[in-house]
């Protein structure tokens, strides 16, 4: 039986219930029947690169402020979605913090070194902390604070233990739950990616991923498509947010 060697996906022109242009489903116009050891290869992928520094699942400071006298109290900082570089998230940063209103906060970049320091004026000590499953959605990577909580006490520049992340995404991953035989393991022991995509442009660029290597084949032999089921997740496995953009990519089939 004959069928077509190549497959344009664009998520423009998802089935209609579809969830996003990272998450949808996409008809084919009849039902394609591949014979056994038939293999493809998701060959060119292009991704808009709409992915910003703070992002909803990595914007919350979560600290613990204790004044003079009093109990400890934990509060929680919001940092607002957008692109940033390393001195506008550090001006930004310090505005969130002071309109807690519990003491004032100094927040610096330090260029040579790639990190923030933060010093505060007024509370008796104030800690910043790690990341528990009960403090979602934090933003510690962001910051460079790292996973464990600091300590800030009054009057003493804390220098942050890691560089600031503005890039946000690095790599994402093209996945499927009907499409091919789970031929891999993702960082998180996920068993249905087919297509690892390197976020090679800068923000607001365009990300053109050209396939780069023959061995990264799905085996498809036998299978029977027609809704195909898509994807498009970050480095956690969390469906991104394209915010009304559209992705593109090539499927090639071979002997």
């Amino acid at each position: 039986m004959s069928f077509p060697r190549k497959l344009y996906i664009d998520s423009r022109f998802r089935a209609a219930g579809s969830a996003s242009h990272s998450d949808f489903t996409f008809q084919l116009p009849r039902s394609i029947e591949l014979p056994a050891g038939t293999r493809a290869v998701v060959d060119s992928v292009q991704v808009p690169n709409v992915f910003e520094t703070v992002e909803k699942t990595r914007s919350i400071l979560y600290l613990m402020v204790q004044d003079a006298g009093s109990a400890p109290v934990e509060r929680v900082v919001r940092l607002v979605a957008g692109h940033y570089n390393a001195f506008t998230l550090a001006s930004h940063v310090q505005d969130q913090l002071n309109a807690l209103g519990d003491g004032e906060f100094t927040v610096v970049y330090n260029e040579p070194t790639g990190r923030l320091s933060i010093t505060m004026i007024g509370a008796s000590y104030v800690r910043l902390l790690g990341r528990d499953p009960s403090r979602p959605n934090d933003a510690l990577e962001v910051i460079g604070a790292g996973e464990g909580g600091i300590d800030i006490v009054n009057g003493v520049a804390e220098i942050m233990p890691h560089h600031v992340d503005v890039v946000g995404v690095r790599v994402l991953f093209l996945a499927s739950s009907n499409f091919g035989a789970y031929n891999c393991l993702g960082p998180r022991g996920e068993t249905d990616y087919i297509r690892q995509i390197m976020v090679s442009e800068g923000y607001s660029g365009y990300i053109t991923d050209k396939l780069n290597h023959p061995g990264e084949y799905i085996d498809v032999g036998g299978a029977q498509l027609q809704s195909l089921k898509f994807r498009l997740v970050d480095g956690t496995g969390a469906v991104v947010d394209m915010k009304g953009r559209s992705i593109a990519f090539s499927i090639i089939f071979l002997d």
